[in-house]
C-alpha cells in the first residue's frame, strides 16, 4: 500500500549520524577502489549508527513532501504530508486522507466524503514493517556510498541500498544524508512499475507528547461520518 511505503521511507530521514566525511570535496568511486572493502564497510556502519541512535527516540513527528514520478505515463505530482509515530503506532494525514494504526487496527479516513475503513492491520509479508524501522539495514540490504560531495557548509553523503530478496516491491534507494548537520535530507524509492518515489523532510519533532488515544480513530470528532468496517469477525 502507497501510504505503508510513504511512513517508512519517511523515517529514513528522521535518522542522524555521528561521523563526518573525511574530505569536503566531491568524492566518486573509481575502478582502483574497492566498493566492497570501503565503501560498503563504511555505509554499513553509518546505517548501524541510525539504528542504534533512533531506538532511543520514544517518538517522532515529521513534516514531509511526498513527490512520485511515473517514468512510462510521464506523469508527476507531490503532496505534502505530516507523520506521527510512537513505537508500533502511526498517524499519517496526506493527500486528503488521515491514515491511523494501533498496530493491531488501521483506520483509512477521507476527509472528501466524510468516511472510514476500518481493517485488521497485517503489512505485507514482503513490504518494509513499521516494527522493523530500527533493524531494517542489519538485514536484507547491500549497501554503498555513492557519493561525497560539498554543498555550501554542507557535507553530503549519498547512499544507495538494494534489498537482496528480489520479491521486494523495490528494487533501490537513494539515501541523501547531511553529516554537517546529522539528518537525512531525501530519500529516493524506484519500484518496479518504473515509479520513483521522492521523500523530502521539511521538519522532524523527535520526542514529543502524543497520548495513547491519538492512535485512535475517534468517530466522535466527525459528525456525520460513515463507518465502513472490513475487518472479519
Amino acid at each position: 500500500m502507497k501510504y505503508i511505503l510513504i511512513a517508512i521511507f519517511i523515517w529514513h530521514s528522521l535518522f542522524a549520524f555521528a561521523q563526518k566525511p573525511a574530505s569536503g570535496k566531491t568524492k566518486k568511486n573509481t575502478p582502483k577502489e574497492s566498493k566492497a572493502a570501503v565503501n560498503d564497510k563504511q555505509a554499513d556502519k553509518l546505517l548501524d549508527v541510525i539504528s542504534k541512535r533512533y531506538k532511543n527516540f520514544k517518538t517522532i513527528k515529521a513534516d514531509f513532501v511526498y513527490g512520485i514520478e511515473s517514468k512510462v505515463d510521464k506523469q508527476s505530482e507531490k503532496q505534502k504530508g505530516t507523520l506521527y509515530v510512537k513505537g508500533n503506532k502511526f498517524r499519517l494525514d496526506i493527500a486528503g486522507q488521515l491514515i491511523i494504526c494501533d498496530n493491531s487496527t488501521l483506520w483509512t479516513y477521507s476527509k472528501e466524503i466524510n468516511e472510514v475503513q476500518v481493517n485488521t492491520y497485517k503489512p505485507k509479508e514482503n513490504a518494509i514493517r513499521i516494527e522493523d524501522i530500527f533493524t531494517m539495514y542489519n538485514k536484507g540490504f547491500l549497501y554503498k556510498i555513492e557519493e561525497e560531495r560539498k554543498e555550501g557548509n554542507k557535507d553530503i553523503t549519498v547512499v544507495e541500498l538494494t534489498p537482496k530478496d528480489k520479491k521486494r516491491n523495490f528494487y533501490k534507494v537513494k539515501v541523501t544524508i547531511d553529516k554537517t548537520n546529522q539528518t537525512i535530507l531525501k530519500s529516493v524509492v524506484y519500484d518496479k512499475n518504473s515509479n520513483v518515489h521522492t521523500y523530502t523532510i521539511t521538519n522532524q519533532y523527535p520526542n514529543i507528547k502524543l497520548e495513547e488515544k491519538f492512535f485512535n480513530f475517534d468517530k466522535s470528532k466527525y459528525p456525520g461520518v460513515e463507518v465502513i468496517d472490513l475487518r472479519n469477525d
